[in-house]
């Protein structure tokens, strides 16, 4: 075999050897790449697998949640008053709360307000575009059919801005019903409390003006008769029995000093001043409490004190009588100024002092009751009671009592009689 024929069946079989090498590095390759796609496939199956897993869990989940709401007394929805006001979601609790649904609520927003008392609208601010965005809006309203005891709704709702710009509403609707009925039924237990507490004031002042009358004429009457008998009788002693003479002298002293006794009882059950006007009792009250503390006083009382009904004269005069025992006991006061006044039907009662204040919020009325008893007395009648005070500043304490009726005064009587 020469030379070339060599070379040629070496290159043959080189080239032999290529093309296998090339065909095995082709076949891995392609096994390479059939087993990652067929993994790729796997895994995209397992991910789209998972995936319809989840979504189908979520939907479960959103409808068990959604079943769970429809029966709380609940509702969450989002709302947007422009550029065309509607309901962007609402939950199906709505229908427990509302004359209508959550379909009909997002197809008509107004089947949502239509089911609220239109006396209450005015409270949904967030409704109207033009309303100043807020952060939190917050009402009370009542649903339709307003019945004889409606269905009470909160209405909790917070602002917030899409990504267009829109101003969203997101809110919450609760049924308060249970307790705007406690409270109603709280409050009327109070207004049945304030009542029989005016009640039973009116018949403490009545039994106070009795058992003063009875003190005053029956015993006043009975001292007076003592002490006419015993001088009868002194005149008729001896004038040589100077023991009895001390004797009934004695006993005239004691009978003069029960007699006193009788006054101030008379005059601490309902002070005879009152008889003479509002204006004669608070001067007389002011002396007797404020006198002997040496509290400088100074009065200033409308003429139409003295033609207040007696429930109101009365009232005002003890609110007077406590504040300034409350002054004498705990202000350290040194001078006390009552103002009484009268404007359009509205009677006025200043007491001011400048003593060392108190911090009016902190009071305990619970061991405290003599401004719980002024508080009660204003609220009997309508009133309003303001105290102003502060440590270190002195007191103001003031009784607003609106519409007070008036006797007609002496003036009127003789020109209206025939």
């Amino acid at each position: 075999m020469s030379l070339a024929h060599a070379a040629e069946d070496i290159t043959i079989a080189s080239s032999r050897q290529l093309t296998l090498s090339a065909m095995i590095l082709i076949g891995i390759t392609l096994s390479l790449m059939m087993g990652f796609a067929f993994w790729s496939w796997r895994h995209r199956q397992g991910l789209a697998l998972r995936r319809r897993q989840a979504e189908l869990a979520l939907r479960a989940s959103e409808d068990r949640l959604r079943q769970v709401s429809s029966q709380l007394p609940v509702a969450l929805f989002e709302y947007v008053a422009a550029p065309v006001p509607e309901f962007r979601s609402i939950s199906e609790g709505v229908a427990r709360l509302l004359p209508c649904t959550a379909a009909e609520i997002l197809a008509d927003p107004q089947a949502f307000f239509g089911g609220i008392h239109a006396g209450d609208l005015a409270g949904l601010v967030w409704r109207d575009a033009a309303t100043p965005p807020a952060r939190e809006f917050e009402c009370v309203v009542r649903s339709l059919p307003a019945a004889e005891h409606p269905r009470w709704l909160q209405i909790r709702a917070t602002t917030e801005f899409t990504a267009g710009g829109e101003r969203a509403i997101h809110g919450v609707i609760l049924d308060v019903t249970a307790l705007k009925r406690a409270q109603q039924d709280l409050e009327r237990s109070h207004e049945e409390l304030r009542r029989l507490t005016s009640h039973r004031e009116a018949r403490i002042e009545q039994e106070r003006a009795r058992l003063a009358r009875e003190f005053h004429d029956e015993l006043g009457q009975v001292l007076t008769t003592a002490r006419m008998h015993l001088q009868l009788l002194e005149r008729s002693l001896p004038a040589d029995s100077a023991d009895a003479r001390d004797a009934a002298r004695n006993i005239e002293a004691m009978i003069a000093e029960a007699y006193r006794s009788v006054k101030t009882i008379a005059s601490d059950l309902r002070p005879a001043a009152l008889n003479l006007g509002l204006a004669a009792a608070v001067e007389w009250v002011a002396a007797r409490i404020l006198g002997p503390a040496n509290i400088q006083c100074s009065i200033s009382c409308t003429p139409a004190a003295d033609r207040l009904d007696d429930d109101y004269a009365i009232a005002l005069f003890r609110i007077i009588q406590e504040s300034l025992t409350n002054i004498v006991r705990h202000a350290v006061a040194r001078n006390v100024h009552i103002t009484l006044s009268h404007h359009e039907g509205e009677m006025r009662l200043l007491v001011e002092d400048d003593g060392k204040g108190f911090d009016a919020p902190a009071v305990d009325h619970a061991t405290h009751f003599g401004l719980l008893g002024i508080s009660e007395r204003v609220t009997s009648l309508g009133g309003v009671l303001e105290i102003d005070s502060t440590p270190g500043a002195g007191t103001r304490l003031a009784v607003i009592l609106p519409q007070v009726p008036l006797k007609a005064d002496n003036a009127d009587r003789s020109s209206s009689a025939p």
